[in-house]
This record gives structure tokens, C-alpha cells and sequence, in this order.
């Protein structure tokens, strides 16, 4: 089931610029077996969270010494985090409740039943957003993990930044004002958990990494033989997964602003990647009608073979289950510990003339049971995860017209962007002429 599909003859090594001096972390090897149906025991919680650049004392340390200040350090950042949110004095029992919170998200054991709670919106309650800076369809969308600013992108190559709470737009890039580092149509946008930086991918074969604070552009990355089709940051930190039509995944570091590593395996383009805290990514091979997930350490991957058809979109509802969907209009539910899918809705938007309308886009709330899905047939669906990941029942529909090139909700919840085109974000097969091409808002309102 999973072997080694990395570059071999050449060790794993990290491309520095001159003058600068990079740290590997020891490698870690970490057997896995799929087939039996279980994977050893994973490495223990990381509880280093962005930390500073170490001045030459912290080169002293030993082991246990660096790691007890690590923990201490961690400890004050989850006091200052709870306490700004409640606004009232800590006590231990909700320091151990968030400490054992981020224990099981990071295990993948998190779940959250948040479905019952979301209430259909209202009419008032959306809102789709359209500006002259996004003319053509809107590709691409995602949302700052502090819910303050979102980023969408459009065909006309435009990079638009929107304050959330200002309601309004805030700064826009263009391929006008930056010809050298913007050319064509953007096809890829993300941020780092921290808001440090933020990616952006177009068709050229380049990505381009930003201040999302004063839209500033502060590196290129080149690498890929083709132009990118999936960003994504590993969650808290400043590692970067790349995917691209050259079939390959790149591995970046943006602390160094370096190349790291490329991985192979895909027979076709790939269409989208993942990923979350741990140092793997997921990504679905169109054509080759695979999900593969990327065990970096381990230098190995896990194969599924999913149904007839392109596989377009994947997402990871946790570290251990994650939904595919197909142009066969097909949703599926996955974990990685079996080759077939848990769960298989057919038809999810509907046909057109006998044929399945494409699923075009996947947003997952993590580690809840909620994720929704998006096409060309007017609605945004909702769905439900339940019976152990064996069971998907819709909730409800929200109407837009057009297609639904992206989604992305809200760490809070309260909230799903949808990135809306008159055609589709890979291509021109067909334009849907009564739609308009914007930026769609969604305001949930959840029970307690």
C-alpha cells in the first residue's frame, strides 16, 4: 500500500541562499501498515508553536532543558489566549482541558458535533460582493485563522485582501501593478496560521510569497515545471506544501525561503492538496482518480483509488478521515486506516441532460461533522457526518448562481466564503451567462 516515491540516489537536503546557515531536524522513521488496518503510535504533541529566532544562549541547552522552556513558553501563550477570550482569571482545569483539546487534535481524535447546531440562513443573511478589480470569475479564497482579513483571487489575476470586520476591501494586487511577480489568472492562495505570510500561485510556474499585512512582496519561489494548482501551509508553522501539473509536490521553507524537497508519485496533474498539524499532505490526482497522502518523515505514501473519473477536490475533515469529490458528481468520506471509502453519496448536485454535475469545490469544518460542497446547479450544500463516518445526510442549500470555484469557512464558524464564477476556475468549458462573478458570504447562525 504505501512505498517510497522520493527522489532517490540524492539525500534529503535543504537549497539555502549563500550566506545562510540551516538546521534539519534528525529524521524520524515510522513504520506504518495499512493493510492490517492500523498505523503505529504517531510522535508525541509538538508544543513548539512559532517560536522566536534562539539567541547563541539558547545554543547551550540541552535536551530536556530547551524542551522544559518550550512547555513553559506554550503554557503562557494558552493562559494569554483563554484569558483574552473570557476575560477572567484562569484556573488549571481550563488550561488541562485546552492542553488535552490540542492533544487530540493533533492525534486526530478531536470531534466536534457541531451540525445540529447551524440554523438555515436567511435571505439577509448572504450576500454575494462583486468589484471591478475581480471582472472575471473568482478562482480562489481563504480566511485568515484570526477571522480579521480573507484573500480572493480571480481569472484577471487580481489578488484582492478584505477586512472582515471593516466590511469592506482593503488592498488589491494586480498583475498591472506587479507585472513581475503576477501573470495570469491567480489559481492558488494561502496563509500561514499566524498571518505571517501569504502564497500566491497563477500560471506561471513561480509562487509568490507576500506580507498579508502591507501586501508587500518579499520572495519568489521557482521549482515547478508547470503552473501551481494547490497552496497550503502546515498548520502552525511556516512550511509550505506545493502542488502543481507537473505531477510533483514541492516541500518549501519560509522561514529559511528555501526549497526543501520534491515528491512524486501522481500519473496526472494534480488538482488539490491539504494538510494539518502533522507533516503530511494530502493531495487528488484528476485523471489518475487517486487521493495520496504524503508521510514526509516516513518517505512514503498511502494510495486510495477512488471512483471512475477526475478526483478534483479533497479536504481533511481531521488527521484521520478526509471527503473527496469527482467530476462524476460523486462525494466520498475516507479514512486513512482503508483503502474504500466509509461513504459514498452519488449524484451530490444533481445531473444535467444524464450527465452528473462536476463537484467543484469541498470546505471542511475541522474536526467537526460538518463540511460543504459546491457545483454549478445553484446551491452551496451542507452535510452532515454521522454513524462513525459511515453516513452523510445533507442539512440545507444556500442559493447563489454560478460556479462554486472555492470555499472556506471561518475558524469560529460563524461564516463560509465562496469564491463564484461564471466558469469553471480550471477552464472555459462553458459559461453560465446569468451569474455573476464575486465574492459570496455566508453569516451562520448556530445554537448553543
Amino acid at each position: 500500500m504505501s512505498s517510497s516515491f522520493f527522489l532517490k540516489g540524492k539525500p534529503r537536503q535543504v537549497h539555502k541562499r549563500k550566506g545562510e546557515k540551516i538546521k534539519r531536524k534528525p529524521k524520524k522513521r515510522i513504520d506504518s501498515n495499512l493493510e492490517n488496518g492500523h498505523e503505529s503510535s504517531e510522535s508525541d504533541l509538538d508544543i513548539k508553536k512559532f517560536s522566536d529566532a534562539e539567541g547563541s544562549d539558547s545554543d547551550q541547552e540541552t535536551a530536556e532543558q530547551k524542551k522544559l522552556r518550550l512547555a513553559k513558553k506554550y503554557l503562557e501563550e494558552i493562559e494569554k489566549e483563554e484569558a483574552k477570550r473570557a476575560e477572567l482569571n484562569q484556573t488549571d482545569d481550563v488550561i488541562e482541558k485546552r492542553l488535552q483539546r490540542d492533544y487530540l487534535e493533533l492525534k486526530g481524535k478531536l470531534k466536534l458535533e457541531a451540525a445540529d447546531n447551524f440554523i438555515p440562513p436567511l435571505d439577509r443573511d448572504c450576500r454575494l460582493i462583486c468589484v471591478r478589480d475581480h471582472r472575471l470569475s473568482l478562482t480562489c479564497v481563504c480566511v485568515s485563522n484570526d477571522c480579521q482579513f480573507a484573500f480572493s483571487g480571480s481569472k484577471c489575476g487580481t489578488i484582492i485582501k478584505w477586512g472582515l470586520r471593516e466590511k469592506r476591501k482593503l488592498g488589491c494586487l494586480s498583475h498591472k501593478t506587479h507585472a513581475n511577480q503576477i501573470k495570469g489568472s491567480i489559481t492558488s492562495i494561502s496563509l500561514s496560521t499566524d498571518s505571517k505570510y501569504m502564497v500566491s500561485g497563477d500560471q506561471s510556474s513561480f509562487i509568490q510569497v507576500w506580507d498579508p499585512n502591507t501586501l508587500k512582496h518579499l520572495y519568489t519561489f521557482k521549482g515547478h515545471k508547470d503552473s501551481v494548482t494547490g497552496l497550503v501551509f502546515r498548520k502552525n508553522t511556516h512550511d509550505l506544501y506545493s502542488a502543481s501539473k507537473d505531477r510533483s509536490v514541492k516541500i518549501w521553507s519560509l522561514d529559511e525561503m528555501s526549497y526543501v524537497e520534491t515528491l512524486f508519485g501522481h500519473q496526472t496533474p494534480i488538482t488539490s492538496i491539504d494538510a494539518l498539524t502533522r507533516e503530511r499532505a494530502i493531495t487528488s490526482g484528476g485523471r489518475d482518480s487517486s487521493v495520496r497522502i504524503w508521510k514526509i518523515v516516513e518517505e512514503s505514501q498511502l494510495i486510495f483509488n477512488g471512483p471512475m473519473g477526475s478526483l478534483d477536490e479533497v479536504k481533511l475533515l481531521d488527521e484521520e478521515h478526509f471527503v473527496s469529490g469527482s467530476d462524476n458528481g460523486s462525494l466520498c468520506i475516507w479514512s486513512v486506516l482503508k483503502k474504500k471509502p466509509l461513504c459514498t453519496v452519488l449524484e451530490a448536485h444533481g445531473t444535467e441532460n444524464n450527465i452528473p454535475r462536476w463537484i467543484t469545490s469541498i470546505a471542511t469544518l475541522l474536526n467537526t461533522d460538518v463540511f460543504a460542497s459546491g457545483s454549478y446547479d445553484n446551491n452551496i450544500r451542507l452535510w452532515k457526518v454521522s454513524d462513525a463516518y459511515k453516513k452523510i445526510t445533507p442539512l440545507f442549500s444556500i442559493e447563489v448562481n454560478g460556479f462554486i470555484n472555492c470555499m472556506h469557512f471561518t475558524s469560529d464558524m460563524s461564516q463560509l466564503y465562496a469564491a463564484v464564477g461564471q466558469e469553471h476556475k480550471s477552464g472555459r468549458w462553458f459559461k453560465l451567462g446569468n451569474a455573476k462573478n464575486g465574492l459570496f458570504v455566508v453569516n451562520f447562525k448556530i445554537t448553543s
